[in-house]
């Protein structure tokens, strides 16, 4: 890690803790204009649970202490409900959780949390697990790491390569942060898939029961639904949509609202890009997002968000099993916008 990104890390942690811990954090939230942190996960499963990487999953012990804490000094709504607060006079800041893709666990772990709690999550789906128990190409790589471990998954994958700069950068000894960058951002997508779900069947993997082991099902959105937690668009298989062609990325937005509201027989208004960084979708998925009645969008961009923000370009704080509660506090009380006013930008 650079000495400089290194530094800007230790100083935000240790603002952060001295917001949260002298209780700082509750007059930087009262002198700071109102605002709304959304909170944006994957998986509520322990380690070892889920064949995810630990920045796919949290505790849930761990969630529902986040979310206990917020219950008690701001309003914690679904997304769909904490913008239309945001748009109305008001005082008190507000919290929104969602959660991407559909996983099971969402029903199993999440919603008797939410439930004790009483809140209410925004979830968002993809539409081909639900419509074919199909998975994209990430899932079988992590069950295929997680079964022959990197190396061999490297030097097998390599066999089958033709592109010759996938092949210049994907050697071995990589970490697996890197080894899926190259992959997901590098290799050229149809042959990555082809390989990937070559050597899935080849080490005996099952399509359709990890699919059942990790997703949802339609009844399982239905009980969502009914139980109050709002349902959202996450793109029918889960692609980066700024590569794809203009036409291409709105069947992806639009196809994966049709299938949610043909099921549950209603509109769907809140919709997320898949990956979620500014590079990950381009200007004519961001239309197609508008143009296909959502209104919203979210990023994985951190920050808050306050009326004026582009309602199609929404930040969201990831949380995952490493995340640390205080640092949570000060992007929701608004510290390190306060710190931005004064010129200094402690964000990620």
């Amino acid at each position: 890690m650079p000495i400089r990104h290194a530094l800007k890390r230790a100083l935000r942690g240790l603002y952060a803790r001295a917001l949260f811990h002298t209780g700082a954090h509750a007059l930087v939230d009262r002198i700071m204009p109102r605002r709304l942190l959304v909170l944006a996960g994957h998986c509520v499963a322990e380690a070892g649970n889920a064949p995810l990487g630990p920045n796919m999953r949290i505790g849930a012990a761990e969630l529902e202490r986040i979310l206990a804490w917020f219950a008690r000094r701001y309003e914690v709504l679904e997304l769909r409900r904490a913008l239309e607060r945001l748009a109305e006079p008001g005082k008190r800041s507000l919290v929104a959780l969602t959660m991407d893709d559909g996983y099971r666990d969402n029903l199993t772990q999440l919603l008797p949390l939410l439930q004790r709690l009483k809140l209410s999550a925004t979830i968002y789906l993809e539409s081909a697990p639900l419509d074919e128990r199909r998975l994209n190409w990430t899932h079988k790589y992590f069950w295929l790491q997680e079964r022959i471990g990197l190396e061999r998954l490297t030097a097998l994958y390599l066999e089958r390569a033709a592109d010759s700069r996938t092949k210049e950068l994907l050697r071995p000894g990589l970490s697996a942060y890197h080894h899926k960058r190259i992959l997901k951002y590098e290799a050229p997508a149809p042959e990555r898939t082809r390989i990937i779900d070559e050597l899935f069947r080849l080490e005996g993997g099952d399509e359709r029961a990890l699919c059942d082991q990790l997703y949802l099902t339609w009844q399982d959105v239905r009980e969502l639904d009914r139980a109050g937690v709002e349902i959202g668009a996450h793109t029918v298989h889960h692609e980066i949509l700024a590569r794809l062609e203009p036409a291409a990325a709105a069947r992806e937005v639009g196809d994966s609202k049709d299938a949610l509201e043909r099921t549950l027989g209603r509109p769907v208004t809140s919709f997320a890009y898949p990956f979620g960084r500014r590079w990950d979708y381009h200007a004519a998925a961001k239309q197609s997002a508008r143009d296909s009645g959502f209104t919203s969008a979210t990023t994985t961009h951190a920050g808050t968000n306050n009326p004026s923000t582009d309602r199609y370009e929404l930040k969201r704080v990831m949380i995952d099993e490493h995340t640390q509660l205080h640092l949570l506090v000060a992007e929701a009380c608004g510290g390190f916008d306060l710190l931005r006013g004064f010129g200094l930008d402690l964000a990620e």
